[in-house]
């Protein structure tokens, strides 16, 4: 796979992006990428390979120090991280971000802060919340810090869409989660590609997020190494590793 041309329905693009955290050492070298509406587009690549920086430097955590970032046709330099959110834009990281001394229900409301005052429409979100992760009604009073560790991720996810967003940037969304919460969470991710979202994925389970990606970027020390449709990858995951293993470089 070699890069393509860019589609004009990008939701977010980010071209030739330079950034890091210490002064003179670059983790991201020239990086470009979009998130498409309609589509799930997963950034895959070993470790150490610079994929949840940058979905930092997507959501405006960590600065560019070259290259342009637009969400929605607007210059990510003009915007704050914190934002985003008014722009469509959610991040999940992959460290948890619940509040865990709060119940569940608290927390899927504090997911719609941008609707206070509208307790109809927060009340229909909360709803549609629980339907799309049937856990959380039975569980709405419940501490949310009680929760397994698959519970809390799909209240992380539930209280993202709170806010009805278009874009969803996702850090490892099943990091140490049993596989049939997995599985929720992955068929949830391609639903919401479906719905007509934009999802941007990081993520180590290759297989299956190979399986819901319609779009690969492969990265390899701080670079794109590939891209492309899994169409165009062959549906063979054996060979998209071996790029990692015998690229040179």
């Amino acid at each position: 796979m070699t890069s393509g041309p860019m589609a004009t329905t990008a939701w977010l693009t980010a071209r030739n992006v330079v950034a890091g955290y210490l002064p003179g050492i670059d983790i991201l070298r020239g990086v470009s990428v979009e998130a498409t509406r309609g589509e799930v587009r997963c950034v895959l690549g070993p470790n150490g390979t610079g994929k949840s920086t940058l979905l930092k430097v997507l959501f405006g955590l960590l600065p560019t120090r070259d290259g342009e970032i637009r969400v929605d046709g607007q210059p990510l330099r003009s915007i704050r991280a914190h934002e985003m959110r008014r722009y469509g834009v959610v991040y999940l990281p992959q460290r948890p971000s619940i509040f865990p001394y709060l119940s569940v229900d608290v927390n899927l409301r504090l997911g719609a802060w941008r609707y206070r005052g509208e307790r109809g429409r927060v009340d229909e979100l909360v709803g549609r919340a629980c339907e799309q992760f049937p856990m959380l009604r039975d569980r709405r009073r419940q501490s949310a810090g009680t929760l397994s560790g698959g519970q809390q991720r799909q209240l992380e996810i539930a209280r993202s869409l709170m806010h009805e967003p278009a874009l969803l940037l996702i850090d490892e969304p099943t990091a140490g989660v049993e596989p049939r919460v997995a599985a929720v969470i992955y068929q949830t991710i391609k639903d919401l590609a479906a719905q007509g979202k934009a999802v941007l994925l990081v993520d180590q389970n290759i297989k299956r997020a190979f399986e819901i990606a319609d779009y690969i970027y492969v990265m390899r020390t701080g670079t794109m190494l590939s891209e492309g449709s899994r169409e165009g990858f062959g549906g063979d995951v054996e060979a998209l590793v071996s790029r990692w293993l015998y690229a040179s470089g």
